[in-house]
C-alpha cells in the first residue's frame, strides 16, 4: 500500500476489501437486496433540500480488513493506518474521476481539537501528501478549513434510536467553524464511517448555509445494515 501510486494500491486493496454491491442505494451506497427495493435508510428518501447532501460514495464495507483496523486508529493511535487510508482515498479518486467531475474542495469532517488520535485529520494530511500531481484540491492541511471547536457527544455512543443518533449529529454540527470560504464551491466531504448518515446531513447544511454549490460525500466504509 505504500510503494506503488495511490490508483495502483488503491485498485489492488479491492481483492481483500468488502466491495459496495453492483446493485447499492444511488443516495448512501447500501446494498439492496433485490430489483426495486427500496432503500432502508430514511434520508434516502428526503428531497436534496431536506438532506443536504447529492449522494454519499464508500471505499469498501465497513467489515473484514477495516473493521479490523479503522478502530485502531480511530481509538488506540495507531497512526500508520492513516497513511494507508489517505493512499486509499487518492487511489479511490484516481479510479473514479468521472463519477466526481466538478468536485473543487475536499474537506475532512473534522475530529474534536482535544480528542486523540485526531484521525480524520491525519488521514486528510496523509491523503493531500499522496496527491503528488496535485490532481485533487485537498486544501494545505495546516491552514484548515473547516474545523471543529469543542467535544460534543460522541454519535457511537448515541444509541440505535435515530434520534439519538440526529441530537448528536446536530451538535457536533453546531461546534463547527469555517476558517476559509467555501461559497460557490462544490465539495466532497471526507469521513471515515457512514452509519446512519445523521452526521452527513448536519454538515452539509452547515456547508450549504454557508454558500457552497453541493455537498457530496466519500467514506472509507460503509456499515451494512444487520
Amino acid at each position: 500500500m505504500l510503494t506503488g501510486a495511490p490508483a495502483i494500491c488503491a485498485a489492488c486493496a479491492t481483492a481483500t476489501l468488502p466491495q459496495v454491491a453492483d446493485a447499492h442505494c444511488l443516495v448512501c451506497s447500501q446494498a439492496l437486496t433485490g430489483r426495486g427495493t427500496v432503500c432502508g435508510n430514511r434520508i434516502c428518501g428526503w428531497p436534496i433540500e431536506q438532506r443536504h447532501f447529492t449522494a454519499v460514495d464508500a471505499v469498501a464495507m465497513y467489515d473484514g480488513a477495516l473493521k479490523q483496523t479503522l478502530p485502531r486508529l480511530k481509538y488506540d493511535g495507531a497512526l500508520g493506518w492513516a497513511m494507508i487510508y489517505g493512499r486509499l482515498i487518492v487511489g479511490w479518486l484516481d479510479n473514479h474521476a468521472r463519477d466526481i467531475a466538478g468536485i473543487d474542495l475536499i474537506l475532512g469532517n473534522p475530529t474534536a481539537p482535544d480528542r486523540r488520535p485526531q484521525h480524520i485529520e491525519a488521514i486528510m494530511r496523509a491523503a493531500s501528501e499522496a496527491n503528488r500531481t496535485g490532481r485533487w484540491p485537498f486544501p494545505d492541511p495546516d491552514r484548515p478549513v473547516l474545523v471543529k471547536t469543542h467535544a460534543t457527544a460522541a454519535s457511537a455512543g448515541s444509541g440505535p434510536i435515530w434520534q439519538g443518533k440526529m441530537a448528536a449529529a446536530e451538535a457536533h454540527a453546531a461546534a463547527l467553524e469555517l476558517r476559509f470560504p467555501v461559497a460557490g464551491r462544490r465539495i466532497l466531504l471526507v469521513d471515515d464511517v457512514f452509519t446512519t448518515g445523521a452526521q452527513m446531513v448536519t454538515v452539509a447544511r452547515f456547508l450549504r448555509h454557508h454558500g457552497a454549490l453541493e455537498v457530496r460525500g466519500l467514506v472509507l466504509a460503509r456499515a451494512p445494515w444487520r
